[in-house]
């Protein structure tokens, strides 16, 4: 019986129903051992309807066997201190005695926690204790094995959950290069993991102006792309308005901090690109230098406030500059600047970044020139951080 599922429930089920019927008990439990937190919980407890119960180990009488690793027989549970009675007072059952055994592999390892009620014939003896410690071997084989089944399907269904936001993040961000009249753009995302914290977007604002964006969440995989959906969401129910980026960072800053309270922030850069002026407007909450290259010079354009959701009652303020033919702008997330320094080498660092831009080339160039050079920077490992470049250049006016 005990090997004829996989179903770790459906198994409980059968350990208790056969140790029940054999040692001629009116009612069992099982606890099995949560190896992540070290606490047991109840995968069966007959009678009860109120859902699993959860022990520490110590705990109880079911902790203290699960402490000492023998087994204890009491005959009037009542008398010991260590006894809950609140179980008996919710179902309406008498309990009159008690057996807890510990279930052990065939290398001692404690699985779970077998206990027993009210033997029908009076008592609970040795030769009980000693039946169920035969017994407790294939049941710990079988519950391990059950175990790692549902850890195994569970890990399965977790890897299509996490490719199916992949999936959805990289479904959101803009198709293709974007056409931004005036501009020329490329794009490079490269996540750590398959759902990343970085995010970019192309967000037309009117039949004129784009937002240009580019975020960093911190922390890497599923709660930091959470947030940047969250910022995106932010950002894309205000593109109607006519209100400037300044107020739109103030408030998404007062929606990120309510909603993480401050256990998540993210550093967020969006240049405002303007067709009809040919201007740029930069707001940056935190984040690292945009760079503008120039007739081969290459000019910061720092931070302009505070990173978004970490402050409430924040203020920025915005740089603008008129893009001739030619002019280059770069964007990107601490991944590209950081690289390398978490493994102890340097930092890949502005100043190969600047030197990257500042050969003259199409944006496209410029992001080839960068991935190399992190490359060669990095030797061939793995990325450390999720990384995302945007390029833009001026283009003609006959273009």
């Amino acid at each position: 019986m005990v090997n004829s599922t996989l179903d770790l429930a459906e198994l409980a089920k059968h350990v208790v129903g056969i140790a029940t019927r054999l040692i001629n008990a009116e009612r069992g439990s099982l606890f099995l051992v949560d190896r992540e937190t070290g606490r047991l919980r109840s995968m069966v407890a007959q009678g009860l309807t109120t859902g699993p119960l959860t022990v520490e180990v110590g705990e109880g009488i079911v902790g203290a066997v699960a402490a000492s690793g023998e087994a204890e027989i009491l005959d009037d549970p009542y008398i010991d201190s260590r006894f809950d009675p609140k179980v008996d007072q919710l179902t309406g059952f008498q309990t009159r005695s008690l057996l807890t055994v510990p279930v052990r592999d065939s290398e001692g390892l404690l699985i779970a926690v077998l206990q027993l009620l009210n033997h029908r014939g009076g008592g609970f003896s040795l030769e009980d204790v000693e039946f169920l410690a035969e017994l407790g071997v294939p049941f710990a084989i079988a519950l391990t094995t059950a175990n790692l089944h549902r850890e195994i399907v569970a890990r399965e269904q977790l890897r299509r959950e996490v490719r199916l936001a992949a999936e959805i993040q990289r479904a959101l961000q803009p198709e293709g290069r974007a056409d931004i009249p005036g501009l020329e753009i490329e794009v490079l995302f490269e996540p750590c993991h398959e759902v990343g914290g970085d995010y970019w977007d192309v967000i037309p604002v009117g039949d004129d102006r784009w937002w240009i964006v580019v975020a960093d969440v911190s922390g890497k995989g599923v709660p930091a792309g959470l947030v940047a959906s969250n910022i995106q969401a932010c950002l894309w129910t205000r593109r109607a308005g006519s209100e400037p980026l300044t107020s739109i960072f103030s408030d998404v800053n007062e929606i990120l901090c309510r909603l993480t309270r401050g256990r998540k922030y993210a550093t967020l850069v969006a240049a405002e690109w303007n067709s009809t002026d040919e201007t740029l407007t930069m707001v940056s909450a935190g984040h690292p230098p945009l760079m503008l290259r120039r007739k081969g010079s290459v000019h910061d354009f720092g931070a302009t406030g505070r990173p978004i959701g970490l402050l409430s009652d924040q203020s920025y303020e915005s740089k603008k500059t008129s893009l001739a033919t030619g002019d280059t702008v770069l964007l990107y997330t601490d991944g590209l600047l950081e690289a390398g320094g978490i493994s102890g080498s340097d930092e890949f660092g502005l100043d190969r970044i600047r030197a990257c831009l500042a050969v003259d080339g199409s944006p496209r160039g410029v992001i080839e020139k960068l991935t190399a050079a992190l490359a060669a920077h990095i030797e061939g490992g793995e990325l450390e951080d999720d990384v995302t470049l945007v390029c833009l250049r001026r283009k003609s006016s006959d273009t």
